[in-house]
């Protein structure tokens, strides 16, 4: 019994809820930019748009319940207020900030699809960009203050999706760059 609980303990469900988050976030940006590249049409771009769009919920959720649970943690003793305000936290100010930062980046990404058409495409679009900083903030905070993050399945986890996402963004940039530059035809 004791081993099933230490499994729930406030360190193991926080880590858990941390990598969860990081996993589902890293498959709702890839999706978005695969999204992006206008490569699929139909059914697959109707797919890969509910992917994008739980994967991030879930992420947000999980991190919320990632930050929620360091409440509980005995060891750091974490206020609300450490958690809520980016860099105000005793332990890693500038790790755990990170980590908030990413969070409202989230929030504001969610919300902003949400209100999509009230605030229109090209507003809507020019907010979806923070996808990237909220994502590379992410990664930099589970890499540098994970306690997981010297295990190599996790330098591994970070080195693979981080890649991915750079080729995916290039990818993304390079076709918008060829894009612009294609004379315009009224059809």
């Amino acid at each position: 019994m004791s081993s099933f609980l230490s499994a729930f303990s406030v360190w193991s469900t926080t880590r858990a809820a941390g990598i969860t988050s990081y996993l589902f976030l890293f498959l709702s940006t890839a999706a978005g930019i695969v999204m992006s590249l206008r490569a699929l049409s139909g059914r697959a771009k109707a797919a890969l748009l509910v992917v994008h769009q739980s994967c991030g919920w879930f992420g947000f959720l999980f991190g919320g319940l990632h930050g929620a649970v360091l409440l509980f943690d005995q060891y750091v003793g974490y206020s609300p207020l450490d958690l809520l305000i980016p860099f105000t936290a005793y332990s890693h100010p500038v790790l755990n900030g990170l980590g908030t930062i990413g969070f409202y980046i989230s929030f504001v990404l969610i919300l902003s699809s949400d209100l999509m058409k009230q605030l229109g495409r090209n507003v809507w679009r020019t907010i979806h960009f923070m996808a990237f900083p909220g994502f590379i903030v992410s990664l930099l905070h589970g890499l540098l203050i994970g306690t997981d993050s010297l295990q190599s399945w996790a330098i591994f986890m970070y080195i693979a999706t981080g890649a991915i996402i750079m080729l995916l963004t290039v990818l993304r940039f390079t076709g918008l760059r060829q894009e612009m530059r294609k004379p315009y035809s009224a059809v």
